[in-house]
């Protein structure tokens, strides 16, 4: 599939996006289906980096105490995407949380720094919970 042919498919309903493990960007994390069979490209022109864009991605990070997260964030930006319905909003945000999780977990440093570094996490989670569902039902609109 091509990109125009991705873009004119969205939004896919996150039921029929099955979520699985793979390895990306030296990590093993989880993702959509969708994100797996696209290609570079094609993420590169859906996917930024953490933080909602613009002057806001001065307010949040792409690392957490010097360990990038950025992958995790590039699968939420993903899935706010291609997914638009409540269900979408809620799973993006747990993959983001566990994702995250997963990083510092694979490559978060000694212990201290790991638990500083799941706090951030934490707090990273819930932004977008509480605050991130107008973003995830405009964020589709920008690929019409």
């Amino acid at each position: 599939m091509n990109n125009q042919e991705f873009f004119n498919s969205l939004p896919i309903d996150c039921k029929n996006d099955p979520i699985s493990m793979g390895e990306y960007k030296g990590y093993k994390l989880a993702a959509p289906k969708s994100f797996w069979d696209a290609d570079q490209e094609l993420r590169d022109a859906v996917v930024g980096g953490c933080g909602p864009g613009g002057s806001g991605d001065r307010l949040v990070p792409d690392t957490m105490y010097l360990l990038k997260v950025t992958p995790a964030c590039a699968i939420h930006d993903w899935c706010f995407a291609v997914w638009n319905n409540k269900a979408g909003f809620t799973l993006a945000n747990n993959l983001f949380k566990n994702n995250m999780l997963r990083i510092i977990s694979q490559h978060g440093g000694n212990e201290y720094t790991k638990c500083l570094r799941r706090r951030r996490a934490i707090t990273y989670y819930k932004a977008v919970h509480y605050f991130g569902e107008p973003s995830f039902f405009d964020s589709h609109l920008r690929f019409i």
